[in-house]
């Protein structure tokens, strides 16, 4: 698939999907999911499977999701293989974070306050 065709996609999926903040998610290919980091932050991830792996992209936001993108991150994860995003917070304070994973069929989520799965 060509690189502007699933930009094309990803774009499609996030006018169709809306924003959703829940707990955990398993995310399908090309389905964008919306996720609170902490009070002041929000992340939408994304991925597109590939002979190599998931191709994951986190954006991240302060406040809503208006906003212009504080920060990106980018990753192939192969199945079995987890990543972590993080955001930092005050001094003395544990960072939001979440943990980013390849089950085989779907992307699994572990978000701060639980775990998620979207489908």
């Amino acid at each position: 698939m060509t690189t502007n065709l699933k930009v094309l996609l990803a774009s499609a999926a996030f006018a169709i999907a809306g924003a959703v903040t829940v707990q955990a998610a398993d995310l399908a290919p090309v389905t964008g999911h919306w996720t609170k980091l902490g009070e002041r932050f929000s992340a939408l991830v994304y991925y597109i499977g590939e002979p190599d792996g998931f191709h994951v992209v986190v954006t991240t936001q302060e406040g809503a999701k208006e906003k212009p993108t504080v920060g990106r991150f980018e990753t192939v994860l192969a199945t079995g293989q987890s990543a972590a995003v993080s955001i930092p917070r005050a001094a003395g304070e544990a960072p939001a974070r979440m943990v980013l994973s390849n089950v085989g069929d779907h992307l699994h989520i572990a978000e701060p306050n639980g775990v998620a799965s979207v489908r």
